[in-house]
């Protein structure tokens, strides 16, 4: 078989949502900024993620990643992120988990990141902090990109329901809707989630213009986050925040964790209604029954929009390291996404 691609990838999940780290078989990606950076990828090589991120090799809910080199001084390394419709500002399950496999693999002292590597992003630079007993990662942290709350209690109509939704930004724009406004108050419905999704996402960006005040190529709704209120999880603590959550992210990507920016976004949601204190502790469980942990750092201001810095908490670990390869006789050379 004669062969015209080589890819390397390291395959990890964080919470149970999937990421494949891009690490053998792209040149150095040009820019002077992780924006800058993303648009070189995406406008040479996105080939390479429909290749690595679709079926056959990948599949629907695939996410990506790559490591570059930093674009401001203080930053160790940069990462820019990948999904199924292209490139993304930010990823919570994507920063921790390429953290935990930097950290296991060596390319990341453990107590340099114990004390705290900073990452640039597209939406901004990061702090990130692993937790290890040895050189085994129990868990990664990191303090987000300052988030706000955009639109308030937005009212959309969804299959002949009306419900309020509140668009926030945690790296990327979220609609934030309380299920229990769909009707919905156990297991969530994933097929119907995805096509909520879909619909809200749809309506509100007929409604509003949606853009970042200072990073103006954010735009639009990236994702809707689903939530609903639980009970503490000891059982002796009814008052604990705690919330099952999923995202419909990227089109009808739907999150296995539960959630990053989208988390993020949710916590500047609910700091804005007053209900959630600088740090004050916040449990999210994803659709697997994984858990992330969320705080607010610090209250701040974003060209106008009060603001918060969350603190995200969540597990990562290596399921693989992975050669691909591309026949330059395969009929499908950028794959296929079935939805």
């Amino acid at each position: 078989m004669e062969t015209t691609k080589w890819y390397a990838a390291m395959d990890t999940h964080s919470c149970g949502q999937p990421l494949r780290i891009i690490t053998g078989g792209l040149p150095q990606l040009s820019g002077s900024s992780q924006h800058a950076k993303s648009l070189f990828f995406k406008r040479h090589f996105d080939s390479v993620r429909q290749l690595l991120l679709a079926e056959p090799r990948g599949h629907r809910e695939m996410t990506g990643a790559i490591v570059t080199a930093p674009s401001t001084a203080a930053a160790r390394f940069g990462l820019l992120f990948l999904n199924q419709e292209g490139p993304a500002a930010v990823s919570g399950h994507g920063i921790i988990a390429a953290v935990a496999a930097w950290t296991a693999t060596g390319q990341l002292d453990p107590a340099d990141a114990a004390n705290g590597v900073l990452i640039d992003c597209p939406a901004g630079t990061v702090t990130a902090f692993a937790d290890c007993e040895g050189h085994e990662v129990r868990s990664v942290s990191y303090l987000n990109v300052p988030s706000f709350v955009y639109a308030k209690q937005v009212m959309v109509n969804v299959q002949g329901l009306e419900a309020r939704v509140d668009i926030a930004f945690g790296g990327e724009f979220y609609a934030v809707i309380d299920t229990a406004a769909l009707g919905v108050g156990g297991p969530f419905p994933l097929p119907q989630l995805r096509e909520w999704g879909r619909l809200i996402r749809e309506e509100i960006e007929r409604q509003l213009e949606v853009k970042h005040p200072r990073l103006d190529w954010i735009s639009g709704i990236h994702g809707v986050f689903f939530y609903q209120r639980v009970e503490g999880r000891d059982g002796r603590n009814p008052n604990q925040l705690a919330y099952r959550s999923t995202a419909v992210f990227a089109g009808v990507q739907l999150d296995r964790s539960a959630g990053g920016a989208g988390v993020a976004a949710h916590m500047a949601a609910l700091h804005s209604h007053g209900l959630l204190e600088p740090g004050q502790q916040v449990v999210y469980e994803g659709i697997t029954g994984a858990q992330m942990v969320g705080s607010i750092a610090e209250e701040t201001e974003v060209h106008g929009y009060k603001a918060v810095i969350p603190r995200i908490t969540g597990t990562a670990y290596i399921m693989g390291f992975m050669n691909f390869v591309l026949d330059p006789t395969d009929p499908l050379p950028e794959g296929f996404v079935l939805y």
